[in-house]
C-alpha cells in the first residue's frame, strides 16, 4: 500500500470512529429515567391483591407487564379483574427496544415530506415502569398523530411518553406479531389481536369513578398536604410495568 493509500485510510478509519463514538454519546444522553418512573423489578405484589388487601383493588382492572428482556414471565402481559386472573387468548407483547433511535438526514426528510410513517424526532425506545393509572381509551380505528401508524383499541397510560397498551400496527407486515415476546416498539406496550380488544371493552365497561391516586414510583396512595389520602375521578383500571428477570 502506498503511503498516500495509507495516509487516506487512517484518516477514514479516524472520522468513522469519531462519528460513531460521537453517535454513541449522542444515543448515551437520551436515556435518562423521568423523574417519576419506578425503579427494575418487582412492583406488583400479588399476594396482597389476591387477599384483598392491597390499596390496588378499589381498581376494577390491574393490567401487569412484564418488560424484561429475558426470563419465564418476561415480555407478557396479565389481567385481573375484581380480584381474579383473566385468562388471556395470549399473553405475550412487544415493550420498547431500550435503544436510541437517531432520526436524522434523509430518513427525517422522508418521514416528514415522503410519506413514510415514523416520527420525526430522535428518541429512546422506552418503556416506562411503575404505576399507571388508565389516561383515555381508544377505539379500533386509532391512529397516531405523530407516526402516523396504527394503534387500534389504545389504552394509554403514560401520556407524557405518549405510551399506551395497543394491537399491534397493521402496517408490520413483518417485525410484528412474529415478534410478541420480544422488545420491539418504540416505548408502548403491542398486544396480540385477539388479545387486545378484550381488555379494552373491559377498561371501557368498567368506566370510570372515585380511584385513588397512586403515586408512580411506589404504587402508594398519595395523601394532600392535611394528610388525606388522594382521591380522583379516574378510570377504575391500572397498569402496572414492572421489569422482573425471573
Amino acid at each position: 500500500m502506498k503511503v498516500s493509500q495509507f495516509l487516506l485510510a487512517m484518516v477514514a478509519f479516524h472520522f468513522f470512529a469519531g462519528e460513531v463514538f460521537a453517535q454513541s454519546k449522542k444515543a448515551d444522553a437520551f436515556k435518562v429515567e423521568p423523574s417519576f418512573e419506578a425503579p427494575a423489578g418487582q412492583l406488583f405484589d400479588e399476594a396482597a391483591y389476591l387477599t384483598g388487601t392491597s390499596v390496588l383493588n378499589q381498581f376494577e382492572n390491574v393490567i401487569v407487564v412484564n418488560k424484561a428482556a429475558t426470563g419465564t414471565s418476561a415480555q407478557t402481559l396479565r389481567m385481573f379483574t375484581n380480584g381474579l386472573e383473566v385468562q388471556l387468548p395470549f399473553n405475550k407483547v412487544s415493550t420498547g427496544k431500550e435503544d436510541v433511535e437517531i432520526v436524522k438526514g434523509f430518513t427525517k426528510l422522508f418521514r416528514k415530506w415522503g410519506n413514510k410513517k415514523g416520527t420525526t424526532n430522535s428518541h429512546w425506545r422506552h418503556t416506562t415502569k411503575g404505576f399507571y393509572s388508565v389516561k383515555r381509551v381508544e377505539d379500533q380505528n386509532y391512529q397516531s398523530g405523530e407516526s402516523q401508524f396504527h394503534m387500534p383499541y389504545a389504552i394509554f397510560f403514560n401520556d407524557i411518553n405518549g405510551l399506551a397498551l395497543h394491537e399491534v400496527p397493521w402496517e408490520f407486515s413483518a417485525g410484528g406479531h412474529e415478534m410478541l415476546g420480544n422488545r420491539a416498539s418504540s416505548g408502548c406496550v403491542r398486544v396480540h389481536k385477539d388479545t387486545i380488544p378484550g381488555i379494552n371493552e373491559a377498561v371501557k365497561a368498567s368506566g370510570k369513578g372515585i380511584v385513588p391516586v397512586i403515586n408512580t414510583k411506589t404504587g402508594l396512595q398519595e395523601i394532600d398536604a392535611s394528610g388525606n389520602l388522594k382521591t380522583q375521578n379516574g378510570f377504575k383500571s391500572i397498569v402496572i410495568v414492572q421489569e422482573v428477570n425471573d
